[in-house]
């Protein structure tokens, strides 16, 4: 496994945070749905978010 590094900084300090309540993503069209939390990677160093993803990503399928 690469060891993740900070294009902004270079720090190789890298942590985790969740937006949720609110901020939860929901799916375009589906009313009753409670969508999912957002899971972040970020520098703890710089505050640069290298990336995010659902933390349910099962509630984005078509069905």
């Amino acid at each position: 496994m690469t060891e993740t590094k900070c294009p902004v900084c270079g720090s190789r300090e890298i942590g985790k945070g969740k937006f949720n309540g609110y901020a939860a993503l929901k799916p375009v069209g589906k009313i009753f749905s409670t969508g999912s939390a957002v899971i972040v990677d970020l520098c703890t160093d710089c505050g640069n978010i290298l990336g995010m993803k659902v933390e349910k990503p099962e509630k984005f399928k078509n069905r």
